[in-house]
């Protein structure tokens, strides 16, 4: 009888620590910013205000403008896209892609996602696939296009990396007129150390 209750005990210790590990966790990742990982948030708005004015990137926004989005892509019809498909594979591999996979690649701990986006909200260069092709009608999108830096309010799992992040978005301009947005995804474990 010694046995079972002294099990019990145990398992029932155990278990709370786990409750207690998992509120724990779960307190990190609920979604709050701490004053800590703002400043670091911060920080990562100047770079992305900073990489947003390199030329190799305003050059290809207004490539991307001209061009225009792809006739007929819409959101629905993206959503079913592989990332290997062509389509979103030359998003990764065109000169912007391959330029904002250099910028992750450099701070692979912070950040795990880039995309670009041009004024018509479409989606032309990435690190990896967005969930959505057009965002003009998103708030990260419409935000930044107005001017303006953006940031989710809280942390939350990337849509397609499934990585818990904070992402921020700033204007491209070309001199003052605003051509695009460029979107970073911030890994919140990174943030949080």
């Amino acid at each position: 009888m010694h046995g079972v209750t002294h099990y019990l005990k145990s398992t029932t210790a155990l278990r709370s620590i786990g409750i207690a590990a998992f509120l724990c966790c779960s307190t990190a990742y609920a979604g709050a910013i701490t004053p800590a990982m703002q400043q670091k948030v911060d920080a990562y708005k100047a770079k992305a205000t900073t990489l947003a004015t390199d030329p190799a990137l305003i050059k290809a926004v207004k490539e991307a403008n001209a061009k225009g989005a792809i006739p007929g892509m819409d959101n629905a019809k993206w959503e079913p896209i592989p990332e290997t498909d062509p389509l979103a594979a030359e998003m990764v591999n065109n000169p912007a892609g391959k330029l904002l996979t250099q910028w992750m690649n450099a701070d692979a701990k912070g950040l795990n996602k880039l995309v670009l986006t041009g004024k018509h909200g479409q989606r032309f260069a990435f690190t990896s696939k967005p969930a959505s092709y057009m965002s003009k009608d998103k708030p990260h999108f419409s935000e930044s296009f107005a001017g303006k830096i953006w940031q989710m309010k809280e942390a939350q799992p990337d849509p397609s990396t499934k990585i818990e992040t904070v992402q921020i978005t700033v204007p491209v301009k070309d001199g003052k007129e605003i051509i695009g947005v460029l979107l970073l995804s911030l890994t919140a474990d990174n943030l949080m150390k």
